[in-house]
């Protein structure tokens, strides 16, 4: 099985350093996983799949502090979005631990989400916090 791995791309950057930095850990993490998906040791997949969910949701915290700090207007929902999000991420996590997990579909999840969250999302709160500080 092949998966591609997740390249960083400048469209990615939110304009807000340490999260465009956080962003592009994820995307590390995210192609440390798929190294350990080709290997198929579950094992090894488990370990590498729970770092990556332990940094998105120190990610998750250390963005929705950023928010809350800058006074961004679209905190609420983020949240929410956030919590959606892990909800997922943890149903996957079961798929790996019964030995159901279809590689392809959590990596096509976690390229699209990151994807789309930062692009859709994230600009959002860059945005703003560019914004307010000029």
């Amino acid at each position: 099985m092949s998966l591609e791995k997740f390249e960083w791309d400048d469209k990615l950057s939110v304009g807000v350093h340490e999260m465009d930095q956080q962003h592009k850990t994820l995307i590390k993490k995210i192609n440390a996983l798929i190294d350990t998906l080709e290997g198929g040791d579950t094992g090894k997949v488990l370990s590498s799949f729970g770092e990556l969910a332990g940094f998105v949701i120190q990610h998750f915290e250390e963005e929705e502090k950023l928010m809350e700090d800058a006074g961004f207007p679209g905190l609420g929902g983020h949240k929410l979005i956030h919590k959606n999000l892990l909800d997922q991420v943890g149903g996957f996590k079961g798929e790996i631990e019964s030995g159901n997990l279809d590689s392809k579909k959590l990596v096509n999840f976690l390229k699209f989400w990151l994807t789309s969250h930062i692009m859709g999302i994230d600009v959002k709160y860059g945005e703003h916090i560019n914004k307010n500080a000029a």
